[in-house]
């Protein structure tokens, strides 16, 4: 089975990349890291960094060192993070990683770009009411997608990886904890799902040539969304079905909803052919534990196990009954055309113990789950990576 654990690079800075790495092998067991290339913001805490125990990753930028040939003549530049400006860190994590034995794969945070959105407006996220979503590039927009294929294969050409993992390659829901968020009224599934919607001239660029009458689809979601405003006790609660949208709001939104579709399919697929044609590097795409509400962030989870090499479902907040429905649903919708890899935490967070993390490790293994990839190493404590070798051992021992 496929084993795989995310790394953050000022874990593997601050630690030693070979101390660090060894540790994965030899204490978790894992021959397999999965370190981020490109990043957003947040606010992490590091239980077992020797220099630091909160970090704040800065917005937006790469832990490579970019050609600058791939990005000439973008709008959209790549922002190297300060604790690689003197050092090629994933240089160093390649080279290390194929010493020890281990595989590296390229974790990419695509559209989920703060700094980028913040600094080009025209690229962002755009709502029904015109406001712009600094946290989000529009997948539409063809300076998104050429930046996003110059960082892919940046990546590809210049490090020897095993895969490259996509993350964000969607519309992103509007929801996605901004930090000081503020949302004081309970909003229905239906409601937070329109303001997820965007209006961009790229995206409303795209539907016009579908036929799509973009101004009258604007006007309605800007009037539902406004009509829950209005009066929030009122307004439905009932869960979000593309039937229920199309009921509700018309056939013209069902097209405006059909080109987001369209728009994630083809840009996923251009990552895909550019990956092919540059080697044997894997593709994994993140899909979902409710693989049937994809359609809600642009992807059609049929195209998904068609062009991916592996499908990723985090489901480490998921109970041991709703990670059972996640293994056979989407084993049922990938049919074997990708491989199922499923995200755990090993933690009393979300396993409540190691009993419980291990009955977790069983399922997977037992409902035909084709690797586990477990977050995160600098977020746990080192306790924590003898559970994951516990755990595989014995759910493998098992399944054989």
């Amino acid at each position: 089975m496929y084993a795989s654990m995310w790394v953050f690079p000022w874990d593997l800075a601050d630690e030693g990349i070979e101390e660090a790495l060894l540790r994965i092998r030899d204490e978790a067991g894992i021959q397999c890291i999965s370190v981020a290339a490109s990043y957003d913001a947040g606010k992490l805490l590091l239980p077992h960094n020797p220099k630091r125990k909160v970090y704040f990753p800065e917005e937006g930028v790469i832990y490579f060192q970019p050609l600058p040939a791939w990005y000439a003549g973008l709008e959209l530049q790549p922002q190297v993070s300060k604790i690689c400006r003197e050092r090629n860190l994933l240089r160093e994590v390649t080279d290390v990683a194929q010493r020890l034995g281990m595989d590296v794969v390229a974790w990419t945070v695509c559209c989920h770009n703060s700094r980028l959105a913040a600094q080009n407006l025209n690229c962002a996220i755009v709502n029904c009411f015109g406001d712009y979503y600094i946290t989000n590039l529009c997948p539409a927009n063809e300076q998104v997608r050429a930046y996003v294929l110059a960082m892919i294969g940046d990546l590809l050409t210049n490090y020897p990886l095993h895969a490259i993992e996509l993350e964000s390659v969607e519309y992103m829901p509007f929801q996605h904890s901004y930090h000081h968020e503020k949302i004081e009224i309970e909003l229905p599934p239906l409601i937070e799902f329109l303001l997820g919607l965007c209006f961009c001239r790229a995206c409303e660029e795209r539907a016009r040539a579908r036929g799509i009458d973009v101004v009258a689809v604007r006007s309605i979601v800007r009037n539902e969304v406004q009509r829950f405003f209005d009066a929030p006790g009122r307004y439905p609660r009932e869960s979000v079905t593309w039937e229920r949208v199309v009921n509700r709001l018309g056939r013209e939104v069902e097209g405006y909803l059909l080109t987001r579709t369209s728009t994630i399919t083809s840009f996923l697929s251009a990552i895909c052919d550019s990956v092919k044609q540059r080697g044997q590097t894997r593709v994994h795409l993140f899909g979902d534990v409710h693989p049937g509400n994809l359609w809600q962030v642009g992807i059609d989870p049929n195209e998904l196990a068609q062009l991916a090499d592996s499908v990723i479902v985090l489901a480490y907040r998921s109970s041991i009954s709703e990670l059972n429905s996640a293994l056979i649903v989407n084993r049922h919708i990938l049919r074997g055309r990708a491989n199922l890899i499923i995200g755990l935490h090993p933690s009393e967070k979300y396993s409540g113990s190691l009993d419980g993390f291990k009955e977790r490790v069983r399922l997977c293994c037992a409902r035909g789950a084709d690797g586990i990839s477990f977050f995160n190493y600098g977020l746990l404590a080192r306790y924590h990576l003898s559970w994951i070798k516990q755990a595989l051992s014995e759910a493998t021992a098992v399944s054989s």
